[in-house]
């Protein structure tokens, strides 16, 4: 009998174990493509459930949240949400494979550089594509990154196989062929190395505000 009530027990622990295992990982899913790209100024994601957003907001002082998806009625909650919290919210809808218009990623740039917007989270539905490509251009136009400083973080992301950096880079100004090819970082903080991922935000201590 107390076999018996030994195994009844490790069986239901280790269904339990499993569930809780089944969890975590449909969560870590959801938090997909979460990073850091630059402390208090500028975060990127998938698409985030309501308390995933909210905590986001706790967590990292978010005050913008730019919407890379076609509108409709989870961008809508979204925006009530982001209303509620108190945080600006723009919806710049672009096609999925992150091919969106200059103005577009350059509407981004705005956000950031403004002190009152950020920090700002960019995300579309995988953070990916059309995430992946606003990132690009923050790098190349305020980072100072190389074509491949920027494919290199693109492939930590898994950005989408045969992503040509070059598309968001003709889009930067001032900066010549001769460049596409020779690191001009300007500060040592935005080096590629400095700018690997962080733990999820569930895991990550509390930055101060």
């Amino acid at each position: 009998m107390r076999r018996i009530l030994l195994g009844a027990i490790f069986a239901a622990g280790a269904a339990v174990a499993g569930w809780m295992a089944v969890l975590d990982r449909q969560n870590r899913l959801r938090w997909d493509h979460w990073d850091v790209v630059k402390p208090g100024v500028l975060y990127r994601s998938g698409q985030l459930n309501g308390d995933q957003l909210t905590e986001a907001v706790r967590r990292y002082g978010i005050k913008t949240v730019v919407n890379f998806q076609l509108p409709g009625r989870e961008m809508q909650e979204e925006r009530a949400l982001a209303k509620s919290l108190n945080v600006g919210f723009v919806n710049l809808p672009m096609p999925g494979d992150g091919f969106g218009r200059e103005e577009q990623f350059r509407k981004v740039l705005e956000l950031v550089d403004d002190d009152a917007r950020r920090p700002v989270l960019v995300h579309c539905a995988r953070g990916t594509c059309r995430t992946g490509s606003s990132v690009a251009m923050y790098r190349f136009e305020r980072d100072g990154w190389t074509i491949d400083d920027v494919a290199a973080e693109a492939r930590r992301q898994t950005y989408r196989e045969g992503w040509i950096p070059g598309y968001i880079y003709a889009m930067a100004r001032n900066k010549p062929d001769s460049d596409l090819h020779h690191p001009i970082t300007l500060d040592e903080r935005n080096a590629p190395a400095e700018a690997e991922s962080l733990p999820l935000p569930e895991e990550a201590a509390d930055e101060p505000r």
